[in-house]
């Protein structure tokens, strides 16, 4: 898999068992659990206006 340029990837280290959960909630939304967390990023810096 190939990074566009203008994205950046990071690692986040959680509980095995927050990951599960979060993966559940993930499918629940159709998402991979990496799509799910990209978007509660790119949500939260919106709402907190820092000009994404």
């Amino acid at each position: 898999m190939v990074i566009k340029q203008d994205k950046h990837r990071f690692v986040v280290i959680i509980e095995k068992d927050i990951f599960e959960k979060f993966k559940i909630a993930a499918a629940e939304e159709n998402r991979s659990a990496s799509n799910l967390a990209a978007k509660l990023i790119n949500d939260y810096v919106k709402q907190h206006n820092h000009n994404v």
